[in-house]
């Protein structure tokens, strides 16, 4: 499936070339760039930029409409916060994002919520349709009202630049990121681990959910697996869903380190780890000197992964640059929270 779009944006050229250096600076890289294009490729499909005199064009092309109308809202995020007059002209041209619901949400039920430890529950989810969230990304975001009561759920719409739409007043929603802890598709049912904290609004609201309550979720995006190969993997407690996903996918026997950092008042738990692993759990304050301990088997071997708060994130990922000099296809290291607001991706 193809969308296109077309904006003036002045001086094209400068604009690409300086949006591209910024989404270099977040280890986002073109896969092909010439002197007035760039083409990315992604799990959700190939999105092609192409300055020419006044005009920026964007062309996507995406093996369905679920992963079609993720890029599309992609972009017009990504040009929300970077140069908002130029998200307010947008208007798609082949397959234009269609009123209604985001193809990429679902509807879904609560089925069961149980404890995984005293810092960890477990929340099962039923619902139609969900192949396309075991095929892409590790997060979804997960939504229900602010306000509860016998009125039906307004959920999210989507707009004709490809935005998302989310209700305000009485029908406002709290919306969280998560991971998908495991899916089973076949039967239609998701699992989400969420980290136990009082004053956290979805955590306060998974500790009473019950069997038939009703929660939006939409997605799947951001995150992926690493390579197969050696693994350096590491996080707090808001990662620890996305690090059991990532280890238990792995199906070589090369091997690798995990490092979990955890707050006093949190105990380790049994985990089951792949063949030739290590494991480490430290104060989450530890965190970033644990990881720049794991030595890889060589130099030009070896993933490194991290997730966590944004500062440590940050310092690992320059760590990772520029101490290591790991090359982009080699390193990741993402913010799942921040000590002033939540990005929670627990």
């Amino acid at each position: 499936m193809q969308a296109e779009l077309s904006v003036s944006v002045g001086n094209a050229g400068t604009w690409l070339d300086e949006h591209i250096r910024h989404l270099e600076s977040h280890d986002v890289l073109p896969v092909a760039r010439a002197a007035n294009d760039a083409t990315y490729e992604t799990d959700f499909g190939r999105i092609h930029l192409k300055a020419q005199n006044s005009e920026l064009q964007v062309r996507i092309d995406s093996p369905d409409e679920a992963a079609l109308t993720t890029l599309q809202g992609s972009i017009i995020d990504y040009l929300k916060e970077t140069d908002p007059a130029v998200a307010e002209r947008v208007s798609w041209t082949g397959v234009a994002p269609a009123p209604g619901q985001p193809k990429n949400f679902r509807e879904m039920t609560v089925q069961t919520v149980r404890p995984l430890s005293d810092w960890l529950l477990r929340m099962t989810l039923k619902g139609d349709d969900l192949a396309p969230f075991d095929q892409r990304g590790l997060h979804v975001r997960l939504m229900f009202p602010e306000t509860p009561g016998e009125r039906p759920v307004v959920w999210p719409r989507i707009e004709p630049s490809g935005a998302v739409h989310y209700p305000d007043a009485d029908d406002t929603l709290t919306v969280r990121v998560y991971t998908i802890r495991d899916i089973r598709p076949e039967i239609g049912e998701v699992d989400i681990d969420i980290v136990r904290h009082a004053g956290g609004i979805f955590s306060d609201w998974s500790e009473t959910a019950q069997p038939g309550n009703k929660i939006g979720m939409l997605g799947p995006g951001g995150g992926y697996f690493p390579p197969e190969g050696w693994l350096a993997i590491g996080g707090d407690d808001t990662a620890v869903p996305a690090i059991r996903r990532i280890i238990e996918s792995r199906t070589d026997t090369a091997g690798g380190h995990v490092v979990i950092g955890l707050h006093p008042h949190q105990a380790p738990f049994e985990i089951d780890l792949p063949a030739n692993f290590a494991i480490d759990w430290v104060r989450t304050s530890d965190l970033v000197d644990a990881m720049q301990a794991i030595a890889p088997p060589s130099a030009d071997t070896g993933f490194f992964w991290f997730a966590g708060e944004a500062e440590q994130a940050r310092a690992l990922r320059t760590y990772f640059k520029s101490e290591l000099e790991l090359p982009a296809e080699r390193r990741s290291s993402g913010a799942y929270w921040r000590r002033t607001g939540s990005i929670s991706k627990s």
